[in-house]
């Protein structure tokens, strides 16, 4: 099994169980190193019956995947750090 799978299982499992975990996906448009299609296919395969949907996030940035060199990016990335985070923080605490 290639490391990346395994990355992909855990992944997988800490969504079904752990239904506290949000996850935000921050992705360039126009970025050779990190494809924007490879961030959106893997999110879809991730949950394709859609179930885990209001836990996945996806924002696209015209900067690539180092949103700090362009500046507009950069506040915007920021912005979207900072909203996520306070909308997936819980009202209520985790049940062990």
């Amino acid at each position: 099994m290639e490391q990346m799978e395994l990355y992909i299982i855990v992944f997988i499992i800490g969504l079904i169980f752990g239904s506290f975990l949000n996850v935000l996906i921050q992705s360039g448009y126009y970025d050779g190193a990190t494809q924007y299609y490879d961030a959106k296919y893997t999110m879809w395969h991730i949950d394709p019956s859609g179930k885990m949907k209001d836990r996945l996030y996806f924002k696209g940035y015209e900067s690539g995947h180092m949103m700090y060199l362009r500046r507009e990016d950069l506040k915007n990335s920021n912005d979207d750090i900072r909203d996520f985070i306070s909308k997936t923080l819980p009202k209520t605490s985790a049940k062990y």
